[in-house]
């Protein structure tokens, strides 16, 4: 499948000439507990990380965000904001800085909440100084190998993907939460506005199983989504249709040093946008219907193949601290 060219060619001098001095990786300890804080920083800072501490569950939402910590240890119960409030904030902005859960309870449900949330670990108080240890070694040599990588990746010229996936609706998240991995893997030391692609990418990967691959009109999704069901129903009805259901959809994407170029084909018979380019958003209150226009939102540059069946999304980049 033909990727978009963006930005001409990315040589080893595109991403960076050179590996640069990797910095102490950062850990954020969020406890109201003065004493929890102290122990747990001396033993993060024995094993290598740089500590900041926060004394509630706000502070510490606010310094990780700001922060952007490689390690955060996360209290669950605490004043202004609880633990997994605070969890689920910091996952929806940073899906993989490491989180690990300290509670003081044996409640398996909050602890298999936290680890549904994202957490990679957790800790119980009173704390085994081995145990903490343990889990600290485990996640550093986790970022040394991470950075390892990122020094590979510094040398790679031109980075492209291309996934060719079956018309299931399950798998839509789980591409998308793939593709932002490797874009934020892709950038180190880069501002990239992941929640802004990751919501065009759903939008333009929905639209290719549903209207692409599928065909079902506008008309018809306004109807299924009046029923209990919802589209699922005609979505399982369509699949049962051999012609449909062995359509599949295709991504390309091409990163440069300037942008990242996504291209979403669908096997279906196309359209034609500059006529959907058109005309309004249909219904203000309607749950659908306004992909397209979301998808302009939330990328710099957005065309189409002449068929129709191909969109392309491209977002220019920048690396963090550059000026606009």
């Amino acid at each position: 499948m033909p990727v978009p060219p963006v930005g001409g060619n990315c040589g080893r001098e595109g991403f960076a000439i050179q590996a640069q001095r990797r910095r102490t990786p950062l850990a954020l300890i969020v406890d109201d507990a003065p004493d929890t804080r102290t122990i747990l920083k001396a033993l993060a800072s024995r094993r290598g990380f740089d500590v900041i501490e926060a004394a509630d569950g706000k502070e510490g939402l606010d310094l990780a965000l700001s922060r952007k910590p490689d390690l955060i240890l996360l209290d669950i119960r605490m004043p202004n904001m609880d633990g997994l409030t605070a969890l689920s904030e910091i996952r929806e902005e940073d899906p993989n800085v490491s989180v690990v859960i300290i509670s003081a309870e044996s409640d398996e449900d909050t602890l298999e909440e936290a680890l549904s949330l994202g957490a990679a670990n957790f800790v119980h108080k009173p704390f085994d100084a081995e145990e903490v240890q343990f889990v600290l070694d485990r996640i550093y040599r986790a970022i040394e190998e991470e950075a390892s990588i990122q020094d590979v990746l510094q040398l790679v010229g031109r980075r492209a993907t291309e996934i060719s996936f079956p018309s299931d609706a399950s798998l839509l998240s789980k591409i998308v939460a793939y593709l932002g991995r490797e874009l934020t893997n892709n950038y180190p030391g880069y501002d990239i506005p992941l929640t802004d692609v990751k919501l065009a990418l759903y939008e333009a990967l929905a639209n290719a199983l549903e209207h692409g691959n599928l065909e079902i009109t506008f008309d018809q999704k306004t109807q299924a989504m009046e029923k209990p069901a919802g589209i699922l129903d005609l979505i399982n009805e369509r699949l049962a249709d051999e012609r449909l259901s062995s359509r599949k959809i295709h991504v390309g994407v091409d990163y440069t040093e300037e942008a990242v170029a996504y291209a979403v084909r669908d096997e279906g018979p196309g359209f034609d946008p500059q006529a959907q380019l058109n005309k309004p958003v249909a219904d203000t209150s309607a749950l659908h219907g306004r992909g397209i226009t979301l998808i302009r939102h939330y990328m710099d540059d957005v065309s189409w193949n002449d068929s129709g069946n191909e969109i392309r999304l491209t977002m220019r980049l920048a690396k963090r601290g550059a000026e606009a």
